[in-house]
């Protein structure tokens, strides 16, 4: 039998674009997709006719343990903070006998670090490979965003014996190929407020350091790590607790995003200046109440588990993927433009 890998989060930035390659690589795969209502089930199969949908939500818990008792593998793609949803599929895979892997995406957001301030350079890099760095991690305080649901998951594996895998992608770039949502959250809410007031912004200095990657290289992590959990015994995956991923192809300086951005939106008429103001916390906040998260803080994880395993990333580069981003942005009105949560993958 072919093998069934359920899915949440299809109509989702990350969700969404895994689909293309997803089937591209693995067209014997019998897909199945969770979505809200029939409006995004047809979106869906209008661009992916052999996907099957499945009305619900992250919070039908009978959908989902359903679901997820019928699949091979589960993908937990549609939000990094839900936690009933995320254990609802780990019951659902404890009460079937096909022994189903389950992957959660998380985020590096968890490891936001302003202990040397706002805009300043942290020198902690986090290692994925290394268990002391992850037992850091694993033992952060719940208030760390994801934290609480990264547990929920971690403790539900263990208690109904599920075999588990946490991915945990940095800044998302490249606009997305899927058939909903095709924007991710830090750049592009970025550029839609440096549109909006007609100048670029950085957090205070602009010297923080956050690890990016293309959307393109985290699907094919996903797909991989898909891969590996159809092997069984001959796979060399880690699963939880171990089975901790971080995917990133680089580092970069937000100050130089937002020059970047202030650059070619200048460059496009879009805005009259290409200069970058130096902003508060306060200030960033007032402008989005995750300001300072999304743009102040420092988040380094390198991806040694993921590369040991023999993922290699041919993504565009930020540079080369910006224009096309701000392209994007400057042409979605405001009633169209996709306002995004932490939560919405």
């Amino acid at each position: 039998m072919s093998p069934r890998i359920f899915i949440t989060g299809v109509t989702g930035y990350i969700g969404g674009h895994l689909l293309r390659p997803l089937l591209e690589a693995h067209p014997e795969y019998e897909i199945a997709a969770l979505v809200r209502n029939e409006a995004q089930a047809q979106a869906v199969k209008a661009a992916y006719p052999a996907v099957q949908t499945v009305l619900g939500d992250l919070d039908n818990d009978q959908v989902l343990q359903l679901e997820a008792s019928k699949a091979d593998v589960v993908l937990n793609l549609a939000s990094a903070d839900h936690i009933a949803g995320a254990v609802s599929l780990i019951k659902g895979i404890a009460g079937s006998q096909k022994n189903a892997k389950f992957v959660h995406i998380s985020g590096t957001g968890i490891l936001g670090d302003t202990s040397t301030g706002a805009g300043n350079k942290s020198e902690k890099v986090y290692n994925d490979l290394s268990s002391t760095d992850i037992g850091e991690i694993l033992s952060f305080d719940l208030t760390h965003i994801h934290r609480d649901v990264e547990e929920a998951v971690i403790s539900a594996a263990k208690e109904h014996g599920v075999t588990a895998a946490i991915i945990s992608p940095p800044m998302i770039y490249g606009v997305g190929a899927g058939p909903v949502k095709k924007r991710s959250i830090q750049v592009p809410v970025l550029i839609e407020n440096v549109l909006k007031r007609g100048k670029g912004f950085q957090v205070l200095e602009g010297n923080n350091i956050w690890n990016s990657v293309h959307i393109d290289d985290l699907a094919s992590a996903i797909i991989l790590l898909t891969e590996e959990a159809l092997k069984g015994l001959e796979s060399k995956a880690a699963w939880l607790p171990g089975g901790y991923y971080f995917t990133e192809n680089n580092e970069f300086r937000w100050g130089d995003i937002s020059e970047a951005v202030a650059k070619i939106a200048y460059g496009k008429g879009l805005i009259n200046s290409a200069e970058v103001d130096k902003m508060s916390p306060d200030k960033v906040t007032e402008m989005h109440p995750w300001g300072t998260i999304l743009w102040g803080t420092n988040s380094r994880g390198s991806a040694e588990r993921l590369r040991a395993l023999g993922w290699k990333t041919s993504g565009k580069s930020i540079a080369d993927s910006l224009p096309a981003m701000v392209d994007f942005e400057a042409a979605a009105n405001e009633g169209q433009r996709q306002k995004l949560t932490f939560a919405d993958k």
